[in-house]
Protein backbone atom coordinates (compact mmCIF):
# COMPACT_ATOMS: atom_id res chain seq x y z
CA UNK A 1 0.00 0.00 0.00
CA UNK A 2 3.30 2.54 0.78
CA UNK A 3 4.50 1.52 -2.70
CA UNK A 4 1.69 2.58 -4.34
CA UNK A 5 0.43 5.32 -2.25
CA UNK A 6 -2.70 3.73 -1.15
CA UNK A 7 -4.05 5.48 1.79
CA UNK A 8 -4.28 2.82 4.73
CA UNK A 9 -3.65 1.97 8.58
CA UNK A 10 -2.90 -0.65 10.21
CA UNK A 11 -5.84 -3.17 11.02
CA UNK A 12 -6.04 -5.65 14.05
CA UNK A 13 -7.01 -8.91 14.48
CA UNK A 14 -7.36 -11.45 17.02
CA UNK A 15 -4.23 -14.00 16.84
CA UNK A 16 -5.21 -17.42 18.52
CA UNK A 17 -0.60 -17.88 19.50
CA UNK A 18 -1.31 -18.25 22.64
CA UNK A 19 -3.72 -20.72 22.61
CA UNK A 20 -2.34 -23.26 20.38
CA UNK A 21 0.75 -22.30 22.65
CA UNK A 22 -1.25 -23.52 25.97
CA UNK A 23 -2.25 -26.39 23.98
CA UNK A 24 0.44 -28.03 21.43
CA UNK A 25 3.91 -25.74 22.84
CA UNK A 26 6.65 -28.55 23.58
CA UNK A 27 7.19 -29.57 26.99
CA UNK A 28 4.58 -27.04 28.66
CA UNK A 29 1.79 -27.33 26.56
CA UNK A 30 -1.30 -29.46 27.72
CA UNK A 31 -0.56 -32.73 24.45
CA UNK A 32 3.43 -32.39 26.24
CA UNK A 33 2.13 -32.78 29.88
CA UNK A 34 -0.76 -35.56 28.90
CA UNK A 35 2.10 -37.58 27.15
CA UNK A 36 4.48 -37.09 30.16
CA UNK A 37 2.21 -38.43 32.46
CA UNK A 38 0.80 -41.44 29.53
CA UNK A 39 4.66 -43.24 30.36
CA UNK A 40 4.87 -42.83 34.46
CA UNK A 41 4.13 -45.56 36.32
CA UNK A 42 0.82 -45.83 37.87
CA UNK A 43 -0.59 -42.21 37.08
CA UNK A 44 -4.19 -41.71 36.61
CA UNK A 45 -6.53 -39.05 34.58
CA UNK A 46 -6.65 -37.17 38.72
CA UNK A 47 -2.93 -36.99 39.00
CA UNK A 48 -2.81 -35.49 35.49
CA UNK A 49 -5.75 -33.06 36.03
CA UNK A 50 -3.91 -31.82 39.21
CA UNK A 51 -0.47 -31.53 37.11
CA UNK A 52 -2.33 -29.45 34.80
CA UNK A 53 -3.66 -26.89 37.34
CA UNK A 54 -0.23 -26.59 38.61
CA UNK A 55 1.58 -26.24 35.43
CA UNK A 56 -1.06 -24.45 33.65
CA UNK A 57 -2.87 -21.76 36.47
CA UNK A 58 -0.86 -19.16 35.37
CA UNK A 59 -2.02 -19.17 32.11
CA UNK A 60 -4.12 -16.38 30.92
CA UNK A 61 -6.50 -18.47 28.72
CA UNK A 62 -6.39 -21.37 31.63
CA UNK A 63 -9.53 -21.29 34.48
CA UNK A 64 -10.11 -23.85 36.75
CA UNK A 65 -12.86 -22.33 39.46
CA UNK A 66 -13.67 -24.26 42.99
CA UNK A 67 -16.10 -25.89 41.38
CA UNK A 68 -14.46 -27.39 38.34
CA UNK A 69 -11.67 -28.68 40.54
CA UNK A 70 -13.75 -30.97 42.70
CA UNK A 71 -14.37 -32.25 39.40
CA UNK A 72 -11.54 -32.68 37.84
CA UNK A 73 -12.56 -30.80 35.00
CA UNK A 74 -11.05 -26.79 33.41
CA UNK A 75 -11.68 -24.40 30.53
CA UNK A 76 -9.97 -22.78 28.08
CA UNK A 77 -10.66 -19.09 26.59
CA UNK A 78 -11.10 -20.02 22.57
CA UNK A 79 -11.69 -17.55 19.95
CA UNK A 80 -15.68 -18.83 20.25
CA UNK A 81 -15.36 -17.97 23.83
CA UNK A 82 -14.71 -20.30 26.71
CA UNK A 83 -14.95 -24.05 26.67
CA UNK A 84 -15.12 -27.07 29.64
CA UNK A 85 -13.08 -30.01 29.36
CA UNK A 86 -13.20 -33.24 32.00
CA UNK A 87 -10.16 -35.08 31.74
CA UNK A 88 -12.44 -38.45 32.29
CA UNK A 89 -10.11 -41.33 30.42
CA UNK A 90 -7.80 -38.99 28.75
CA UNK A 91 -4.84 -41.10 29.42
CA UNK A 92 -6.37 -44.31 28.24
CA UNK A 93 -7.45 -42.64 24.88
CA UNK A 94 -4.36 -40.76 24.38
CA UNK A 95 -2.08 -44.19 24.50
CA UNK A 96 -4.87 -45.48 22.22
CA UNK A 97 -3.33 -49.03 22.71
CA UNK A 98 -4.66 -52.65 23.50
CA UNK A 99 -4.17 -54.88 26.76
CA UNK A 100 -1.48 -57.10 26.86
CA UNK A 101 -3.70 -59.63 27.25
CA UNK A 102 -5.48 -59.22 23.73
CA UNK A 103 -2.20 -58.32 22.39
CA UNK A 104 -0.81 -61.65 23.09
CA UNK A 105 -3.80 -63.20 21.56
CA UNK A 106 -3.45 -61.46 18.92
CA UNK A 107 0.28 -62.68 18.45
CA UNK A 108 -0.21 -66.12 18.72
CA UNK A 109 -3.17 -66.04 16.02
CA UNK A 110 -2.84 -68.64 12.77
CA UNK A 111 -4.93 -65.92 11.21
CA UNK A 112 -3.23 -63.82 8.35
CA UNK A 113 -4.68 -60.89 8.45
CA UNK A 114 -3.88 -60.26 11.82
CA UNK A 115 -0.53 -62.03 12.02
CA UNK A 116 0.38 -58.93 9.18
CA UNK A 117 -0.74 -55.69 11.34
CA UNK A 118 0.73 -57.10 14.21
CA UNK A 119 3.76 -54.70 13.71
CA UNK A 120 1.07 -51.80 13.99
CA UNK A 121 -0.53 -52.39 17.10
CA UNK A 122 1.38 -50.98 20.36
CA UNK A 123 -0.08 -52.49 23.74
CA UNK A 124 0.74 -52.06 27.30
CA UNK A 125 4.22 -53.53 29.17
CA UNK A 126 3.74 -56.03 32.32
CA UNK A 127 3.76 -52.36 34.98
CA UNK A 128 0.68 -50.49 32.83
CA UNK A 129 3.31 -48.38 30.49
CA UNK A 130 2.25 -47.56 27.59
CA UNK A 131 5.61 -47.25 24.66
CA UNK A 132 7.14 -44.10 23.38
CA UNK A 133 5.10 -41.00 23.59
CA UNK A 134 6.03 -39.54 20.73
CA UNK A 135 3.17 -42.59 19.33
CA UNK A 136 0.87 -41.05 21.23
CA UNK A 137 -3.10 -40.06 19.95
CA UNK A 138 -1.79 -36.04 20.94
CA UNK A 139 1.50 -36.47 19.18
CA UNK A 140 0.19 -37.61 16.10
CA UNK A 141 -2.41 -34.84 15.90
CA UNK A 142 0.16 -32.37 16.45
CA UNK A 143 2.21 -34.04 13.88
CA UNK A 144 -0.83 -33.91 11.19
CA UNK A 145 -1.66 -30.29 12.48
CA UNK A 146 1.74 -29.39 11.75
CA UNK A 147 1.68 -30.66 8.46
CA UNK A 148 -1.52 -29.19 7.38
CA UNK A 149 -0.25 -25.72 8.63
CA UNK A 150 2.50 -26.86 6.17
CA UNK A 151 0.46 -27.38 3.68
CA UNK A 152 -1.91 -24.59 4.04
CA UNK A 153 1.48 -21.75 4.12
CA UNK A 154 2.26 -23.48 0.69
CA UNK A 155 -0.34 -22.60 -1.54
CA UNK A 156 -3.03 -20.33 -1.72
CA UNK A 157 -6.27 -22.25 0.10
CA UNK A 158 -9.95 -21.48 -0.59
CA UNK A 159 -12.65 -22.26 2.17
CA UNK A 160 -16.35 -24.04 2.39
CA UNK A 161 -17.81 -22.74 5.34
CA UNK A 162 -20.72 -25.16 6.03
CA UNK A 163 -23.04 -23.70 8.26
CA UNK A 164 -26.13 -25.56 10.58
CA UNK A 165 -29.41 -23.99 9.49
CA UNK A 166 -30.85 -25.06 12.59
CA UNK A 167 -30.94 -27.64 15.49
CA UNK A 168 -34.32 -29.81 14.24
CA UNK A 169 -32.41 -30.92 11.64
CA UNK A 170 -35.77 -30.19 9.34
CA UNK A 171 -35.61 -28.66 6.16
CA UNK A 172 -36.63 -25.48 4.64
CA UNK A 173 -35.76 -23.78 8.18
CA UNK A 174 -33.38 -21.10 8.72
CA UNK A 175 -32.46 -19.76 12.12
CA UNK A 176 -30.97 -16.54 11.24
CA UNK A 177 -29.26 -15.87 15.07
CA UNK A 178 -27.93 -19.18 15.03
CA UNK A 179 -25.86 -18.61 11.95
CA UNK A 180 -24.61 -14.86 13.25
CA UNK A 181 -23.57 -17.03 15.96
CA UNK A 182 -21.84 -20.15 13.79
CA UNK A 183 -20.00 -16.88 11.45
CA UNK A 184 -18.70 -15.13 14.23
CA UNK A 185 -17.57 -18.18 16.27
CA UNK A 186 -15.89 -19.30 12.82
CA UNK A 187 -14.35 -16.16 12.35
CA UNK A 188 -15.78 -15.53 9.08
CA UNK A 189 -17.27 -11.98 10.52
CA UNK A 190 -13.80 -11.04 11.71
CA UNK A 191 -12.02 -12.37 8.28
CA UNK A 192 -14.99 -10.21 6.21
CA UNK A 193 -13.94 -7.14 8.78
CA UNK A 194 -10.24 -7.27 7.82
CA UNK A 195 -10.54 -8.05 3.86
CA UNK A 196 -12.89 -5.37 3.42
CA UNK A 197 -10.84 -3.25 5.29
CA UNK A 198 -7.53 -4.07 3.17
CA UNK A 199 -8.26 -3.84 0.01
CA UNK A 200 -8.68 -7.41 -1.33
CA UNK A 201 -9.71 -6.63 -4.64
CA UNK A 202 -6.32 -6.21 -6.67
CA UNK A 203 -7.03 -5.50 -10.36
CA UNK A 204 -3.87 -5.32 -12.51
CA UNK A 205 -3.82 -1.76 -14.07
CA UNK A 206 -4.77 -2.90 -17.66
CA UNK A 207 -8.08 -4.97 -16.00
CA UNK A 208 -8.59 -2.10 -14.08
CA UNK A 209 -8.54 0.36 -16.87
CA UNK A 210 -9.97 -1.67 -19.53
CA UNK A 211 -13.18 -2.26 -17.17
CA UNK A 212 -13.59 1.09 -16.13
CA UNK A 213 -11.96 3.97 -18.31
CA UNK A 214 -15.48 4.98 -18.93
CA UNK A 215 -16.14 6.51 -15.71
CA UNK A 216 -13.06 8.77 -16.12
CA UNK A 217 -12.39 11.72 -17.97
CA UNK A 218 -10.77 11.52 -21.26
CA UNK A 219 -10.51 15.47 -21.30
CA UNK A 220 -8.37 16.02 -18.57
CA UNK A 221 -4.92 16.11 -19.13
CA UNK A 222 -3.72 17.85 -15.92
CA UNK A 223 -0.34 16.16 -14.29
CA UNK A 224 -0.30 13.64 -10.92
CA UNK A 225 0.37 15.24 -7.52
CA UNK A 226 4.15 15.87 -7.27
CA UNK A 227 4.01 15.20 -3.96
CA UNK A 228 2.88 11.60 -4.78
CA UNK A 229 5.14 11.11 -7.47
CA UNK A 230 8.29 12.57 -5.38
CA UNK A 231 7.20 9.65 -3.10
CA UNK A 232 7.13 7.15 -5.33
CA UNK A 233 9.83 5.10 -5.96
CA UNK A 234 11.43 6.50 -9.54
CA UNK A 235 9.13 8.11 -11.65
CA UNK A 236 5.48 6.92 -12.73
CA UNK A 237 4.80 5.66 -16.02
CA UNK A 238 2.27 6.25 -18.39
CA UNK A 239 -0.25 3.54 -17.55
CA UNK A 240 0.38 4.55 -13.82
CA UNK A 241 -0.42 8.18 -14.43
CA UNK A 242 -3.86 7.36 -15.79
CA UNK A 243 -4.87 4.29 -13.12
CA UNK A 244 -4.30 6.95 -10.84
CA UNK A 245 -6.54 9.80 -12.53
CA UNK A 246 -8.91 7.87 -13.13
CA UNK A 247 -9.22 5.97 -9.65
CA UNK A 248 -8.70 9.81 -8.48
CA UNK A 249 -11.77 10.29 -10.50
CA UNK A 250 -14.01 7.86 -9.08
CA UNK A 251 -13.26 8.73 -5.82
CA UNK A 252 -14.05 12.35 -6.44
CA UNK A 253 -17.91 11.50 -7.92
CA UNK A 254 -18.25 8.83 -4.90
CA UNK A 255 -17.56 11.94 -2.95
CA UNK A 256 -19.76 14.07 -4.60
CA UNK A 257 -22.95 12.03 -4.93
CA UNK A 258 -22.47 11.15 -1.26
CA UNK A 259 -21.66 14.66 -0.56
CA UNK A 260 -25.30 15.82 -2.34
CA UNK A 261 -27.09 13.05 -1.07
CA UNK A 262 -26.30 14.57 2.72
CA UNK A 263 -27.02 17.74 1.96
CA UNK A 264 -30.53 16.87 0.64
CA UNK A 265 -31.06 14.92 3.65
CA UNK A 266 -29.86 18.05 5.77
CA UNK A 267 -32.30 20.26 3.68
CA UNK A 268 -35.45 17.86 4.74
CA UNK A 269 -34.50 17.80 7.69
CA UNK A 270 -34.66 21.90 8.53
CA UNK A 271 -30.83 22.44 8.51
CA UNK A 272 -29.90 25.63 6.88
CA UNK A 273 -27.44 25.62 4.74
CA UNK A 274 -25.30 28.39 3.23
CA UNK A 275 -24.39 27.39 0.46
CA UNK A 276 -24.22 24.23 -1.97
CA UNK A 277 -21.79 25.40 -4.62
CA UNK A 278 -19.10 23.07 -5.59
CA UNK A 279 -16.85 26.11 -4.82
CA UNK A 280 -17.66 25.93 -1.21
CA UNK A 281 -17.37 22.45 -0.86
Amino acid sequence: YEREGILWKFISFPDNQDVLDLIDRKHTGILALLDEQCIVPRSTDQKFTRYLYAKCDDHARFSATSAQRVDYKFSIEHYAGPVEYTTDNWLEKNKDQLPASSANLIRGTEFDLLAKIQKFIRSEDRDGRGSVATKSVGAQFSAQLLQLRSRIDATVPHYIRCLKPNDELIPDSFDPKMIVDQLRCGGVLEAVRVSRAGYPTRYPHDVFKARYYILGDVKDRNPINQWRRRSAAGSMSKEESEVKRLVSKIAFDIWEADHEAMMLALEENGTPIRNRSRSST
